[in-house]
């Protein structure tokens, strides 16, 4: 209901001026103090006094044990992630490079430059494996993040709580907005060159990858404007793109089950292999395809003060707009 959606966007609007005009004057001064990193620790770790066949050989056992976290199902009964150690898991993931037989390891890449950029708590990525029996796959030696997956514990969070994490999770959105980067004018994972972008916003065709701005904005209205067609609607005047002027680093995956919440409430993001610079829209999209469906009423009512409500754009994408 548009005119529902008017009084609502504005009253998204008004709380996140308030709310990131607060944090700008008492969060940032002791947010710099105390996270001088965005990992949990810097200590060093057994594993990087392994080679990488040891690696793959802890690796094979792991598989063997059934040593996997329940919580990296793929839904179809295979894991992608292994403990080898009490510290250290391995994660493995196709490479995605577009029209090439190179591999880009762009998961490894996007938390380097979380880390670098912001103080977002991320697992540290301590060394990436190629092996010739598995081409075409990294294998990341990450360390382990504690904490239970935020579906978990949400509906045991009072309310003030569950402001608290939602605050925490804009200040995130925003740090990744500010940050800059030479790759931002492409759209995609971080790369080399035009990556294959994947995400909820693309409904599984997995075969695209953008060398600029406008080439994006391009398939994007042609696909609305084939979705209104089917529909017998006219042409679409609504252009989400126009106000676009850089991109940002977008997560594109930010469900409920790769934030984790930590014991001492810490809030941390896994899971960037989908990661990449888009207009600042597509994650407010992104957050509510992943979680609409099934998503907590009270869990999708932060997504807008998160990410900027973009209720118009997500409108339009359905063909109705």
């Amino acid at each position: 209901n548009i005119l529902r959606d008017i009084p609502l966007t504005a009253a998204y609007k008004l709380l996140i001026t308030i709310a990131d005009f607060l944090e700008d004057i008492f969060w940032n001064s002791t947010q710099n103090q105390t996270a001088s990193h965005s990992t949990t620790s810097e200590e060093g770790f057994e594993v990087d006094q392994w080679d990488d066949e040891m690696i793959l050989n802890k690796y094979a056992e792991a598989i063997r044990g059934r040593q996997y976290l329940p919580e990296s199902s793929d839904g179809s009964g295979n894991f992608k992630i292994y403990k080898i150690t009490e510290k250290v898991v391995i994660k493995q993931t196709g490479a995605r490079t577009f029209r090439s037989n190179g591999s880009v390891p762009h998961e490894a890449l996007a938390i380097e430059f979380v880390r670098k950029h912001t103080s977002i708590p991320v697992p540290r990525v301590i060394r990436t494996i190629h092996s010739a029996k598995m081409p075409g796959r990294h294998l990341y030696v990450m360390e382990t993040i504690p904490g239970k997956q935020l579906g978990q514990v949400w509906p045991t969070l009072s309310l003030w709580h569950k402001l608290r994490v939602a605050w925490t999770l804009r200040s995130y959105i925003r740090q990744l907005r500010r940050a800059e980067s030479t790759l931002s004018y492409v759209p995609g994972p971080l790369g080399p060159k035009p990556q294959m972008c994947v995400g909820f916003i693309f409904e599984g065709k997995r075969r695209t990858a953008f060398p600029d701005l406008q080439s994006i904005s391009d398939w994007f209205r042609a696909h609305v404007q084939d979705r209104r067609a089917c529909n017998h609607l006219p042409p679409s005047t609504y252009d989400p793109f126009k106000s676009c002027t850089r991109m940002v680093l977008t997560h594109m995956d930010l469900n409920m089950r790769n934030i984790l919440m930590g014991k001492d409430g810490r809030i941390s993001i896994v899971d960037w292999d989908w990661s990449g610079f888009y207009p600042e829209w597509f994650e407010y999209t992104s957050m509510f395809y992943a979680e609409f469906i099934n998503g907590p009423l009270s869990w999708m009512r932060c997504i807008p003060f998160i990410t900027n409500p973009y209720v118009d754009n997500v409108r339009w994408l359905g063909g109705g707009l």
